[in-house]
């Protein structure tokens, strides 16, 4: 349903960007439009931001050559790093590959809102938490706000632009802008996850690893995460999800039943897990093939260099070659290019929503090709979507054309200035 503006529904603000959906996509994308000089708000349904990092436990950082570490990535890095929020980037094997590496960190998730509040606040844009989306404002082919419900009721807020960085394109659907879930006859495009947090206790110089302390005393391990999937979950029925956490969620409660002396469970996730659901169509699209080749582009917004990572969303097989999990000879090498420091451009065309003028998509429900989706929904290169699509919403603006008309070139040079920022990378790997 499409919330048309008039008498009956307040309006609660009005704003030249509004950004719904506060994970790493949109906090990018409010810092990057704000930056720009524009009036924004960015808008979010929990009582803080971070996204699926804090609400689903998406705790690591996992990349494979780094150089989708880009742009607004390295501000957020650096300020989790004074905050002693994240840990140090090191280059390990991957178990289930035998000479394949990834680099590897995790975040604290208390410090990632902490420092998204800090960067939002910062950059002058204005954020409102506790804010369902229920509907966009569409008029005449062309997005004016969106409907918001809090605790004061249901609301307009009035934009000029807005960003759709809710992860399952709730804006873009609501407005009519056509999108699809990545395959064709059945509803799991990918499988389903939820995370648990756990820690434990150990006695000094036992196999749980060198702990500091006194001999025979206990000394506390560092927290650690794991994940409990399901396949043949479609993440737009209700009922579905909220089957498929209620019995991870008991799964989860069990097995911490029997967890020996000293373990104990800290939490499970507040949100599902969930990789893929819905994918907009923009006035462009990165096919799998290109992907694959690792095509570049002059109008590249963004780098993704991260596997083609799909989750088996049910039981069928052979997996095809192109998924890492099915470790073919393909993928074998296909990963020795990106081990080598080679990546996939990813076009402005890709963050312009089909159909409806003046409504842009970032993070992972951008215009991609299901394999390519399965690399670019990893949280640096979303932050990345969401940094270019705050600065075309911003500069669409400020050039008074709607972001189909606006010339790729801008935003492409304007982002190779905000990407010139001091890179936390090398501190990283030698804290």
């Amino acid at each position: 349903m499409n919330y048309i503006i008039n008498n009956s529904i307040p309006v609660l603000a009005e704003y030249d960007v509004v950004v719904c959906g506060g994970g790493p996509a949109g906090c990018a994308a409010a810092i990057e439009s704000a930056r720009c000089g524009v009036n924004t708000l960015l808008i979010e349904k929990y009582g803080y931001l971070g996204g699926a990092t804090v609400a689903q436990l998406v705790a690591v950082i996992l990349s494979t050559n780094g150089m989708d570490f880009q742009g607004i990535w390295h501000e957020w890095a650096s300020r989790l790093l004074k905050y002693e929020s994240i840990a140090p980037l090191i280059r390990s094997q991957v178990a289930m590959y035998p000479g394949r590496e990834w680099l590897r960190s995790s975040v604290s998730p208390e410090g990632v809102k902490r420092v998204w509040n800090e960067l939002v606040s910062e950059s002058g844009a204005d954020i409102l938490l506790m804010a369902h989306f229920c509907g966009s404002c569409v008029e005449d082919g062309v997005i004016t706000g969106v409907a918001v419900h809090t605790r004061a009721g249901l609301q307009i807020v009035r934009a000029k632009r807005v960003v759709d960085a809710t992860g399952d394109a709730v804006v873009c659907h609501d407005a009519g802008v056509l999108w699809d879930r990545g395959v064709v006859g059945k509803p799991w495009p990918q499988a389903v996850s939820l995370v648990r947090r756990w820690g434990g206790y150990a006695a000094v110089g036992t196999a749980e690893g060198p702990v500091p302390g006194a001999p025979g005393t206990l000394a506390k391990l560092p927290e650690r995460l794991g994940r409990t999937d399901r396949k043949f979950v479609d993440p737009l029925d209700p009922f579905a999800v909220s089957n498929a956490i209620r019995d991870m969620q008991q799964e989860i409660w069990l097995q911490s039943d029997s967890f020996t002396d000293g373990h104990y469970l800290v939490e499970s996730a507040a949100e599902l897990g969930v990789r893929i659901s819905r994918i907009v169509h923009g006035i462009d699209r990165i096919t799998d093939d290109e992907a694959w080749n690792l095509r570049k582009s002059p109008t590249g917004i963004a780098r993704s260099s991260w596997e083609f990572d799909i989750h088996p969303p049910d039981d069928e097989y052979p997996l095809p070659e192109r998924w890492f999990h099915s470790k073919s000879e393909a993928n074998i090498a296909h990963n020795k290019k990106i081990a080598a420091g080679d990546y996939f451009d990813i076009p402005y065309g890709c963050l312009v929503a089909s159909g409806i003028d003046n409504l842009l998509v970032a993070g992972r429900c951008i215009s991609a090709g299901y394999l390519a989706q399965g690399s670019l929904r990893i949280q640096q290169t979303c932050m990345s979507t969401g940094q270019a699509a705050g600065a075309t919403a911003a500069l669409s603006l400020k050039n008074n054309v709607t972001p189909r008309e606006m010339n790729p070139s801008i935003i492409v040079s304007h982002l190779m200035k905000a990407r010139d920022v001091e890179p936390v990378f090398d501190i990283l790997r030698n804290i």
